[in-house]
C-alpha cells in the first residue's frame, strides 16, 4: 500500500541524521588544573546524557598537527604554546575547517576575533561546568538539527532537507519553497510545512513567509535579503522580536563552509 503525503511527512519527522550517542573531542592546552577540569567535565557530561565520549589532550600543537584522526570538536586553552585561543584556532584551520572550535579566554575582547575562526563557543575563563555542557548541548542539537522535508508536487512527492530551504512562501494557491536556485510551487499546506522545519533554524517573519536564519545575507528593519539575494519582508510586528532572535542565531551557531 502506497504510504499517503500525512505518513510521508509524519515519517520525515522522525528521519534525523544518526550517530549522535558518540563524540570525539580533543583538548588543546598545557595548563595541568585546566586539563583536569576539562576531562572532568566531559566524562560528567558523557555520563549525564548517555554519549560515549572520546578524549585527547594535546599539551604540544606539533603533536596534534601530526594527528592523522579528525576530531568532531576541538577546545583551545588560552595561553596553549604561550599564544592566544584565536591564534591557535587559525593554526588548527589550515588542516581541520570542519570540526567545532571552542575557544577559552581571559580576553573578552578578543570574542570578534572568533568569527574569522568560524568559532563553536567563545567561552571567557573563567569557565564553569555548565558553559562546557551548554556548548557540548548546542553542538549536539545543531549537528542533528537537519531534516528531511516532504511535500507533495504536481504527480509526485519532493524531497528537500531543511539545509537547501532558504524560504517558505505562501499565497492564495499554492506553496513555494525556495532553494539556492530554484522556486518550487508545492500542493503542500504553507502550515504542513512548518510544522516539518527545525524551529532552530527558521523563522517566520511574516504570516506568510518562512526564512532559514542560516541564509540570511543581511536585512533592515523592513526585509531580509537571502543569501541568493532574493527579498523577503518582514511584518511591523515582527521587526524587533527577529532582529533580536536573528542577533541571537548568530551568537550561538557555527557557520561552516
Amino acid at each position: 500500500m502506497a504510504l499517503s503525503e500525512t505518513d510521508l511527512i509524519d515519517n520525515s519527522k522522525n528521519f534525523l541524521e544518526t550517530g549522535g550517542d558518540e563524540m570525539k573531542i580533543y583538548i588543546l592546552s598545557n595548563e595541568p588544573k585546566t586539563v583536569r577540569f576539562l576531562t572532568g567535565a566531559i566524562k560528567t557530561y558523557g555520563e549525564q546524557k548517555y554519549v560515549e565520549v572520546e578524549t585527547r589532550v594535546f599539551r604540544r600543537m606539533r603533536d596534534y598537527l601530526q594527528e592523522f584522526d579528525k576530531p568532531d570538536l576541538i577546545i583551545i586553552d588560552d595561553n596553549f604554546e604561550m599564544k592566544p585561543s584565536v591564534e591557535n584556532a587559525r593554526v588548527v584551520r589550515t588542516r581541520d575547517g570542519k570540526a567545532a572550535i571552542v575557544l577559552l579566554s581571559s580576553n573578552p575582547e578578543r570574542v570578534f576575533e572568533a568569527f574569522s575562526v568560524r568559532a563553536h563557543r567563545f567561552l571567557t575563563k573563567p569557565v564553569t561546568q555548565s558553559d562546557i555542557f551548554d556548548a557540548l548541548d548546542a553542538y549536539r542539537k545543531e549537528l542533528f538539527a537537519d531534516r528531511v522535508i516532504i511535500v507533495k508536487v504536481e504527480n509526485a512527492f519532493r524531497v528537500f532537507t531543511s539545509e537547501d530551504i532558504y524560504a517558505v512562501i505562501a499565497d492564495v494557491n499554492h506553496t513555494t519553497i525556495m532553494t539556492k536556485n530554484e522556486m518550487v510551487e508545492t500542493l503542500t499546506k504553507f502550515i504542513r510545512i512548518e510544522t516539518q522545519l527545525p524551529e532552530e533554524y527558521f523563522y517566520k517573519c511574516h504570516r506568510s513567509y518562512i526564512v532559514n536564519m542560516k541564509h540570511v545575507a543581511k536585512f533592515t528593519s523592513e526585509q531580509i535579503e537571502m543569501a541568493n539575494h532574493a527579498i523577503i519582508p518582514i511584518s511591523r510586528r515582527k521587526r524587533l522580536d527577529f532582529h533580536l532572535t536573528y542577533s541571537a542565531f548568530v551568537k550561538g551557531h557555527t557557520f561552516r563552509e
